[in-house]
């Protein structure tokens, strides 16, 4: 085992001023730590500096970009991040999967080089998360001798240090991770993290995500291009402890929990795990879990992450109970990730992968007799997502055929899917992606696939509450839009734009609205069309008294010319009489000689002030 020495003594690194956590977000099959979620590393780190007294800041890397690399921006009144007479920095830097960020990006090699410049030279830096992993192995070498890249747990690696005044690769013992979870849950990435909360301190978007177990019940020979495998013998966590943590977290302000750090919950304490190509699934300890925090009224959302189809298939009758309550305690809009990631067998061979068609196709049905009952805010309350995976050892145009193909059979036999990820695999172990295949693909299961599903599911006129405003202009929330209080300030309602929001949860769905509302805000919508993975809509609820043209023009049955109408009477009658101009949505058609579209009445109001 490398063995770093610091040129620190213990005391000189505990009784300096602070250490700085540096959060660079993480994304992995079975971990998500992208806002607006908070990883679970990210607060075992912050964890081991709580239970040990320890001052420390929590700084996340889109702060840093907005603060020291946008610092010009005259919207920006906060000093840049302090860097100086600092103990020690700890740097989180997760693994990244392909694809765009809405609320934050996790941080890039080049960034991470600058983030470390910044530190005063001799400051001890622990640099650890999957993306160190991978970049060490890429070639990347640290541009300083005091920084330690560490390979496994990054919070028991700085505990060693915190000990002893060395770094060296340490892995954290049951007792450490139940301890470093509970302090971690009340800890600076949870209490100072952006999305915690929203204007006047309203609660904000934040999910907190939280770390079942560890491992893989495949650790023997698990998918070729998976992390999870790597992480060995799955250890779970007892009931109790996973139902005190959240309610730590929920003392301190969360109310959104995504159940992740899993590959399966479908194998929580899973019988057979060492000797079973298929563990039996236990029923009794996942309720357990996931019935005792539904006991906290204080709980919003609750939504969990992967499931291995062929588990489900090979188990069907636990399964089927595990699905029953996954369905009675999760909020609606859950959704239960499904890796297939290839339709051919050759490619299954050759990928070790371990689910096949016809298993992939019992577990979808079997989610999806008991989870499309919608919820309350208007989604079904389970589905299964798919992923596949281009670039996998084996794969030819054939291989994409037979993905269709198998997309095609779902589709035709009326199955719902709530979203198909499509992603590349990069890598000496791997071979080169077709781009013309691919890209053929991906075009295909668009079209022929995603939109008729989402519109089948969200039918024009239905209604999605709760929806949360995140970007305008586009669906990458910029910095700007976080600096400047222009776009969270109520004057901008009904101006012109376009907003993106989601409801809060794991995979929720795209809205955009064709006109500028707050960011940071919420809204009940009803849909007006259909993209190929996202949906248009309209705010319910608006006063017909004020609402903008463009706002009107957004409703179905109401062009340009009979929103300007409503506009100029309004103006016309607000002249003559101090009195509200329409005493009624239906005075206000009847003036400018328009038949009321369907379900408007929803849509505007005429409420009595």
């Amino acid at each position: 085992m490398r063995t770093v020495k610091s040129d620190l003594p213990l005391e000189h690194n505990e009784n300096m001023s602070r250490w700085l956590v540096f959060d660079g977000y993480e994304d992995e099959p079975a971990a998500f730590g992208v806002p607006n979620f908070v990883g679970f590393h990210i607060r075992y780190i912050c964890g081991v500096l709580e239970s040990r007294g320890i001052p420390y800041d929590y700084v996340t890397v889109d702060q840093w970009r907005i603060r020291n690399k946008y610092k010009s921006d005259k919207n920006i009144s906060e000093e840049p991040i302090d860097f100086s007479e600092l103990s020690g920095m700890v740097i989180l830097a997760g693994a990244v999967v392909p694809g765009k960020y809405v609320r934050g990006t996790p941080i890039s090699n080049k960034e991470i080089n600058q983030v470390i410049s910044c530190a005063t030279p001799g400051t001890p830096v622990l640099c650890g998360g999957w993306a160190i992993r991978q970049w060490r192995y890429s070639g990347w070498s640290p541009i300083s001798n005091d920084i330690f890249c560490c390979v496994q747990d990054t919070d028991a690696s700085l505990n060693h240090f915190l000990d002893t005044g060395r770094w060296e690769n340490r892995r954290r013992s049951p007792e450490q991770w139940g301890a470093w979870a509970l302090s971690g849950a009340k800890s600076k990435a949870v209490l100072d993290h952006p999305d915690l909360s929203s204007i006047g301190d309203s609660p904000g978007p934040l999910i907190y995500e939280l770390e079942l177990y560890q491992g893989c019940v495949r650790f023997k020979r698990g998918c070729r291009f998976c992390i999870e495998p790597k992480k060995g013998l799955p250890i779970w966590r007892p009931e109790d402890d996973v139902i005190s943590e959240v309610k730590v977290a929920m003392d301190a302000g969360v109310r959104n929990v995504r159940i992740g750090g899993a590959t399966d919950i479908f194998t929580y304490f899973a019988e057979g795990v060492e000797d079973l190509e298929y563990p039996v699934p236990q029923t009794e300890p996942i309720a357990r879990v996931l019935h005792g925090l539904r006991e906290d009224e204080r709980l919003e959302v609750l939504h969990v992450d992967n499931a291995n189809p062929s588990i489900i298939a090979e188990n069907l009758e636990p399964s089927t109970e595990i699905t029953k309550t996954l369905v009675e305690t999760l909020s609606d809009g859950a959704v239960l990730s499904f890796g297939i990631e290839s339709a051919d067998p050759i490619v299954h061979e050759k990928n070790w992968l371990n689910c096949d068609s016809q298993q992939l196709l019992s577990a979808i049905r079997l989610i999806n007799k008991f989870g499309r009952e919608r919820g309350s805010r208007g989604l079904p309350k389970l589905l299964p997502g798919l992923n596949f995976i281009a670039g996998l050892n084996g794969e030819t145009e054939s291989s994409f055929n037979k993905n269709m193909a198998l997309l095609r059979k779902i589709k035709k036999e009326g199955l719902w899917l709530r979203r198909i990820n499509i992603r590349q695999v990069e890598g000496l172990s791997f071979q080169k992606v077709n781009e013309s295949h691919f890209k053929d693909f991906k075009k295909k299961v668009r079209e022929e696939i995603d939109k008729p599903i989402l519109k089948e599911m969200f039918q024009e006129g239905s209604i999605l509450r709760d929806v949360w405003w995140e970007a305008h202009g586009d669906r990458i929330r910029r910095p700007e839009q976080v600096t400047d209080p222009i776009h969270r300030d109520p004057r901008v309602v009904g101006t012109s734009g376009i907003t993106f929001g989601r409801q809060i949860g794991a995979y929720p769905i795209l809205v955009g609205v064709p006109y500028r509302i707050p960011l940071e805000s919420s809204s009940d919508v009803m849909v007006t069309g259909h993209g190929k993975r996202s949906i248009s809509g309209v705010e319910l609820g608006m006063d017909i008294n004020e609402v903008t043209h463009r706002q009107l023009e957004a409703i179905p049955g109401i062009g340009p010319k009979s929103a300007w109408s409503i506009v100029s009477i309004r103006a016309k009658l607000s002249r003559e009489s101090s009195n509200r101009p329409f005493s009624s949505v239906s005075e206000a058609f009847e003036k400018i000689g328009l038949e009321m579209p369907r379900k408007i009445e929803q849509v505007l109001v005429a409420p009595h002030t």
